[in-house]
């Protein structure tokens, strides 16, 4: 049997790891995709993609190829550096043999390697004989005159948006949250400049919530909010994991609006909603944050006329009510560490638009 191997730290996967993937798919049986790294990588504290992500995610894309079989290896836990040196090779290479022999290949086997780094090409036909069968062929892909890193996309991940695989793509998208207190233009700002962009954008889901079942505030149980939170974040991530992301998702309130409509309920002798209610919320909120990263925030403070559109709950209308609200938000983006990404802008609203439009496009001209 002709078995390729190729390997790699893939952070991100992109198109000319594919490239040698693919190559050495076609011309095997089967194909071997390792994933190596070490722990604690500057790189993948930096993305969110530690070795055990890449690993799941490199699985994710490959599930359905019979093909391709995806393999990892830990550096650290080998207890080598990145050197090249001939005893790290020694290791690295025994360790990869074992593992690709207990998942099926055959000590008789065929073995091509395929590498995309002319020094790793030099290295593994140094060793050619002495690891005969297992190094049976070394095959080097030149990148060519358009290449393609992982470091060229961690610095610049919109202008490559189209070379890294799609598993990859959630974690160099761009996310910005447009928030504030309520009837300050979130919404319109918000479709606006998707429709500007043409980019997914997250609607604010309790407001849609409440109109589909129609709820008023004084309604509204802790069920509800654990829903608004809970559908909230699994809306926007859709979002950012959608292939309609071309780098930048905009989204229209996010779970510390909820929270802060929650701490102040808690106040209102009309709604029933407990202190109680409210921790539990706050640690559903905590358990979520992790899977949605802010790059950019958006704060809109108190400033519009409120509108009365028989949705809005007018206990909450008062400046001085929705100038509390805003405290509340303030301190909760303090508390949840995100006070470092907020920009408070106050403008009209085409100046709103125009700033919003400006960060966004310069992310898109860089």
């Amino acid at each position: 049997m002709k078995v390729g191997i190729t390997f790699g730290g893939y952070c991100p996967m992109h198109q000319g790891h594919l490239d040698l993937i693919m190559k050495a798919k076609k011309e095997n049986d089967i194909c071997y995709v390792i994933v190596c790294g070490y722990d604690n990588e500057p790189r993948a504290n930096e993305t969110g993609l530690t070795l055990n992500r890449r690993f799941t995610l490199v699985k994710q894309m490959f599930k359905d190829d019979e093909q391709i079989r995806v393999l990892q290896v830990n550096d650290t836990k080998l207890g080598i550096d990145e050197s090249m040196s001939e005893i790290n090779w020694h290791i690295w290479l025994d360790y990869v043999r074992s593992i690709t022999l207990s998942n099926g290949r055959s000590p008789l086997d065929v073995v091509t390697w395929y590498v995309g780094e002319e020094s790793y090409a030099t290295s593994l036909n140094n060793y050619k004989d002495e690891w005969f069968r297992f190094i049976s062929n070394v095959v080097y892909v030149d990148r060519g005159i358009h290449p393609i890193s992982a470091t060229m996309i961690r610095e610049n991940p919109i202008k490559y948006w189209n070379k890294i695989a799609w598993a990859f793509r959630p974690y160099f998208s761009t996310n910005v949250l447009i928030t504030g207190t309520a009837s300050e233009g979130k919404s319109t700002l918000t479709r606006d400049i998707a429709t500007y962009f043409g980019i997914p954008y997250s609607e604010e889901y309790g407001r849609t919530y409440m109109e589909f079942y129609g709820k008023s505030d004084t309604d509204l149980t802790i069920n509800d909010f654990q829903e608004f939170l809970i559908e909230q974040r699994r809306d926007t991530k859709a979002k950012i994991e959608s292939p309609g992301n071309c780098g930048v998702v905009i989204s229209d309130t996010d779970n510390l609006v909820t929270l802060m409509y929650a701490q102040a309920y808690v106040e209102d002798p009309n709604i029933d909603l407990t202190e109680d209610d409210y921790k539990t919320l706050e640690t559903l909120a905590w358990n979520i944050k992790r899977g949605i990263q802010w790059d950019k925030i958006f704060l809109l403070p108190p400033k519009n006329k409120f509108v009365d559109d028989g949705c809005r709950y007018m206990e909450q209308a008062s400046m001085e009510e929705r100038q509390k609200n805003f405290d509340k938000l303030v301190n909760l983006l303090h508390q949840f560490g995100w006070w470092d990404k907020v920009e408070v802008i106050n403008g009209d609203f085409l100046e709103n638009f125009e700033t919003v439009k400006n960060y966004i496009n310069g992310k898109f001209n860089r």
